[in-house]
């Protein structure tokens, strides 16, 4: 896209961190300086890439959460209990399907620390080398 574009690139959405990181690697080897980048999955690389300035934010779906609403879904379910929770419809071109969408974070450097309290990210993983002075 650098090439097509004759290095002008405004902004650029990417499917997860790790294609953020590809995006920061190629513009760091054309000298271009960072632009609005999405990630998701709020891997250690992704928020150390938000710390340096390189990455916007992450996508973060707690793990958690996804879990524990799908365990009561399914013992509701076994139980043959209404399910609880349900605030969507999917449609599976076949029906509209009963779904419990979660709310995802957008986290930036006002609020990497959320992963953290979550325990999806150990500070350790994060605030490490060069990054260590850019946690806060």
């Amino acid at each position: 896209m650098l090439v097509r574009n004759n290095n002008k690139i405004h902004a650029a959405i990417a499917a997860n961190d790790n294609l953020a990181g590809a995006v920061i690697a190629d513009l760091k080897s054309h000298k271009l300086k960072p632009i609005p980048l999405t990630g998701q999955d709020a891997t250690p690389t992704g928020v150390q890439f938000i710390l340096a300035g390189w990455q916007t934010g992450t996508v973060f779906k707690n793990v958690t959460n996804e879990a524990n609403a799908a365990a009561k879904a399914a013992i509701q379910l076994l139980k043959g209990q209404k399910v609880t929770g349900v605030n969507a419809k999917a449609n599976n071109k076949v029906r509209n399907v009963p779904s419990i969408y979660l709310k995802p974070i957008w986290v930036t450097k006002a609020n990497y620390k959320i992963l953290f309290k979550a325990g999806a990210l150990k500070k350790s993983q994060v605030c490490v080398g060069v990054y260590k002075k850019l946690c806060k």
